[in-house]
């Protein structure tokens, strides 16, 4: 082939690739850039109300309400109060994921094999602990255990009362495994991201960030394998629920809570 022809030839083909280009790239150009990812499935809007964005609401003794931001820099956030009561342990926690739509956000076995992102802000100020006493902050909750399951996990958040905030992993037999932990830190806005494969076998798996880095597991990797999906299904819950003989009120906040299928999408952004 002369040089001449190879020229032309080599124009038609890049001509007709930036015209393809300039058509697939117009398009996407015109999206409305408000437009939530289709890859978040649950947002938390704050300014609906505790009731609309969550399955219900545990307050045993307490009270979930919406207020600002008592740091003034993230805005309207879920709060949840908690006091003393004489009948043993004291819940105060938002139980599953409601849609705009009033539906209920089920993980279930329709999402087995998918991979889940669970992102937000927390804040504990104050929060009060007593030696050898557990608080849990957070929960992915079994419901509908079958039986020999656990009535817990397969993961809660939760200080016993050590300075110490500990991850752990509840096995399908309800084994408890400290999987990770960090130093309990109060008075200040913390972000959270769990990465989970749903299954009810081996091949899931369960990833972390704090603070926008990736964590270590007691492993030493950075994935932690093991079933996620036990009951008839789990649910998220965030609050204040604490064994008996913790006492004094205490305030967790939470902000900008999201599920979704990718890390992009639920990482809260670095303040």
């Amino acid at each position: 082939m002369d040089s001449g022809m190879a020229r032309r030839r080599f124009l038609t083909v890049v001509g007709g690739t930036l015209a393809s280009a300039a058509l697939t790239g117009g398009a996407a150009a015109a999206q409305p850039k408000d437009v939530t990812p289709q890859s978040i499935l649950w947002a938390g809007d704050a300014g609906s109300g505790p009731a609309s964005n969550f399955e219900g609401l545990e307050q045993d003794p307490g009270r979930i309400t919406v207020a600002n931001d008592p740091q003034g820099q993230y805005g309207s956030s879920f709060r949840y109060e908690i006091w003393d009561w004489s009948e043993g342990k004291e819940r105060c926690e938002s139980r599953g994921l409601r849609k705009p739509d009033g539906s209920v956000l089920r993980i279930n076995d329709s999402m087995q094999g998918r991979t889940l992102y669970l992102g937000w802000r927390a804040l504990w100020q104050p929060m009060p602990t007593t030696a050898d006493r557990w608080i849990a902050l957070f929960q992915l909750h079994i419901s509908g255990p079958e039986s020999g399951e656990p009535s817990a996990g397969p993961y809660v958040l939760r200080t016993l009362g050590d300075g110490t905030l500990h991850f752990q992993y509840i096995t399908p037999d309800g084994t408890s495994r400290h999987i990770w932990n960090t130093p309990l830190r109060t008075g200040a806005w913390q972000t959270f991201v769990i990465g989970f494969r749903v299954s009810r076998d081996s091949d899931g798996w369960t990833q972390l960030w704090h603070n926008g880095a990736r964590q270590t597991f007691a492993n030493g990797a950075t994935q932690f394998d093991g079933p996620t999906l036990m009951g008839r299904e789990v649910k998220a819950k965030w609050g204040v629920y604490r064994s008996g003989p913790v006492s004094g009120n205490a305030t967790a906040w939470l902000n900008r809570p999201r599920l979704g299928t990718t890390l992009a999408d639920v990482a809260p952004p670095a303040s």
